[in-house]
């Protein structure tokens, strides 16, 4: 079979598909956030149009050509895009609303995305479809190709949904530190994978022996293990700084209305002073507890005193 053209656009039709029913679904959404007047502002409108935009520029662009026939580099940047930069964009700017899901499905997506479970389906996943067999499979079959892009899209959701929380605090909410680390862990296995890559010094995915921009097969597969195993602690990096900043952001604000000392409505800086507890006993004065006094004993004649 003839490769296209390195320029030559995607022409996948479950690509287009994919991404233009992604596109109607969040233009549905918007104007039912719009018409339920929910804020909506421009930061998560450009959320919502810059992961489209990224979608389309990887998927529906020359990169899908070159990514799917000539380098292996240019997968890679695929993957990271769809994996590191599509889904976080996507659940900021997605309206939510719309229709309430079934039951089942509903405990379907809380056990998918539970971070153990999403972890190990991101994991599952890409490894799976990069497996020698199966990627050099993909490679000579296009919509094949396809399916591996909008799987990956679909695990890395339920990778980012506990960590950016799109409808507030989830039920599998993780505190901020906490997301740190689970970062940390998720990045170890693209490490290794791209360091094999590296140094490895035997083509491990044979569709890619044509080779463009005068790079070999072998230069190009350990450019992108190098690069894999770089960009996956720059995405941890990116991701460990923006949590920081809003934790520390949290706990100055936190700060800030623990030195207010006058609580709610307080004006100015200066702290209002609380009264001294009252004591117990004052209280009793305000219950009946008054007791009528014994009636006093006769007296008796001072005669009959005086013979006793």
């Amino acid at each position: 079979m003839a490769r296209p053209s390195p320029t030559a656009l995607s022409l996948s039709p479950l690509l287009a598909t994919a991404v233009a029913a992604l596109a109607v679904v969040a233009v549905v959404r918007w104007r039912g956030a719009r018409a339920r007047a929910e804020p909506f502002g421009r930061g998560r409108s450009a959320a919502l149009v810059g992961s489209l935009a990224l979608l389309a520029a990887v998927l529906l662009s020359p990169l899908e050509t070159v990514g799917s026939q000539y380098l292996l580099s240019a997968h890679l940047l695929q993957v990271l895009v769809v994996m590191g930069c599509v889904p976080p964009l996507l659940l900021l700017g997605f309206p939510g609303g719309g229709r309430a899901w079934p039951a089942p499905l509903r405990l379907a997506g809380d056990v998918a995305v539970h971070p153990a479970v999403a972890l190990l389906l991101v994991n599952a996943v890409f490894f799976g479809w990069h497996a020698p067999v199966l990627f050099n499979a993909s490679l000579n079959h296009p919509e094949l190709y396809a399916a591996q892009m909008l799987s990956l899209l679909g695990v890395s959701i339920l990778f980012w949904w506990p960590i950016v929380e799109p409808r507030g605090r989830t039920r599998w909410s993780i505190p901020p530190l906490f997301k740190l680390g689970f970062l940390l862990l998720a990045t170890i296995p693209q490490t290794f994978a791209g360091l094999i890559f590296a140094l490895d010094h035997h083509l491990i995915y044979q569709g890619y022996a044509a080779g463009i921009l005068g790079m070999t097969p072998l230069s190009d597969q350990q450019i992108a293990g190098a690069s894999m195993a770089l960009l996956s602690k720059l995405a941890l990096f990116v991701a460990f700084s923006v949590l920081m900043w809003r934790l520390l952001d949290g706990a100055e604000a936190d700060d800030e209305a623990s030195d207010d000392g006058g609580g709610p409505g307080t004006d100015d800086d200066t702290p209002t002073p609380v009264p001294p507890p009252l004591p117990a006993w004052l209280s009793l004065l305000d219950t009946d507890r008054v007791v009528d006094e014994p009636a006093p004993h006769p007296r008796k004649p001072e005669r009959e005193r005086v013979a006793t």
